[in-house]
């Protein structure tokens, strides 16, 4: 039975700083087998879009890359572009995000910093998947050749998988565009033109033209549509939303994605859940609301399965945070499903969906490492 670790939020002093938390996550039985003087070990990050502000903190990622090289490891922090054409659609536009966001990929990094996918974030192969729905899917030739991988994940709210932690981040961050593409195409926009003020502001979104402006009217050509979300993400009337029946279909995907990631990785990997800056939106959004949890700490395990499923039951039993959407919502109180009450979508689905293709499991002991 695999092992979910807790190092609580709560810092009564210097011992329990950010800096002490990474510490404590880096001593970890589990996490000490992928440091290796003879083996690369990918450190997997969040990007934010550009005007989403809970992102972690480049301390975070820095933290772990020092200690990480101080133990004797090879690390290199890798993430991917996005579908969408917002502030990481190119590996260009993705560096540049980086360095406004505080990932200074020379200083700080010793310039170890990689795409998953490449500069065109393409440079990978297909591998064929188990499951019901993909075949088999591109995962990034970082991935495939490096020889452990840490996964460090934002935990939030999403709106397609219920919130995002270790398997949404190895199942949908470490593709190749083609491959996100793959996972995406269960998925169809709806286009509610009742709701549409025509503000065009998702018009800048649309990498494939589906969404432009005739004269002062939004146009919508489904055709056209590559499902990345950027217009859902973008869009502040809820014009554009995701047809109900391709959510588990995807999540399905994601989770299909996730464990072929882990069959062809050369190594072991470690999965650490940030609950601090829950919000609403995901990293994907280009804004964000205030979270609506307090900081909870990390959840860390060599599981993802577990680590999320421990991450969904301490959000569900914290108490929500005053003026934030769980209030808004009415689900304040401690034991309340927070995350199906924000996003429609619970989460649970897909976690058995995990389980059943042994990408991990709930079971799992609970420990209190800090």
């Amino acid at each position: 039975m695999s092992r979910a670790y807790w190092i609580k939020g709560r810092a009564k002093g210097i011992h329990q700083s950010i800096i002490a938390k990474i510490g404590a996550v880096l001593d970890i039985d589990e996490m000490a087998k992928l440091i290796s003087p003879e083996r690369s070990l990918a450190v997997k990050i969040n990007l934010s879009e550009i005007g989403y502000s809970h992102y972690l903190h480049p301390i975070v990622a820095s933290t772990f890359f020092e200690k990480l090289r101080e133990a004797g490891a090879q690390p290199v922090i890798t993430d991917s572009c996005s579908l969408f054409k917002g502030s990481r659609h190119t590996g260009y536009d993705w560096v540049h995000t980086a360095l406004i966001q505080g990932f200074s990929t020379g200083e700080t990094f010793d310039s170890q910093m990689m795409l998953a996918g490449g500069y065109t974030g393409e440079e990978g192969k297909f591998y064929v998947a188990e499951g019901r729905n993909l075949g088999g899917v591109e995962l990034g030739s970082l991935l495939t050749d490096t020889g452990a991988l840490m996964v460090l994940s934002h935990v939030t709210a999403h709106p397609l998988m219920g919130f995002a932690g270790a398997t949404y981040n190895l199942g949908a961050g470490l593709l190749t565009g083609t491959g996100k593409l793959r996972i995406h195409s269960v998925l169809e926009i709806v286009y509610h033109r009742e709701r549409c003020d025509n503000c065009a502001l998702c018009v800048p979104y649309c990498p494939t033209g589906a969404v432009s402006m005739d004269g002062d009217a939004l146009v919508f050509d489904s055709e056209m549509c590559n499902k990345c979300l950027g217009c859902f993400f973008s869009c502040p009337n809820s014009a554009m939303t995701v047809r109900p029946e391709g959510i588990v279909p995807f999540q399905e995907s994601v989770v299909e994605a996730a464990h072929t990631a882990l069959a062809n990785l050369r190594g072991p990997a470690f999965f650490v859940n940030f609950l601090t800056s829950v919000t609403p939106q995901s990293d994907d959004y280009p804004f964000s609301d205030i979270p609506f949890i307090p900081d909870l700490g990390i959840v860390a395990s060599d599981d993802p399965v577990a680590a999320d499923w421990v991450t969904y039951q301490m959000i569900t039993r914290s108490p929500g945070i005053s003026g934030s959407v769980a209030e808004a919502l009415n689900v304040l109180g401690k034991g309340e499903d927070k995350i199906t009450a924000i996003t429609g979508v619970t989460p649970e689905l897909w976690l058995e969906y995990a389980q059943q293709l042994g990408l991990g499991s709930v079971e799992c002991d609970f420990v209190a490492a800090q």
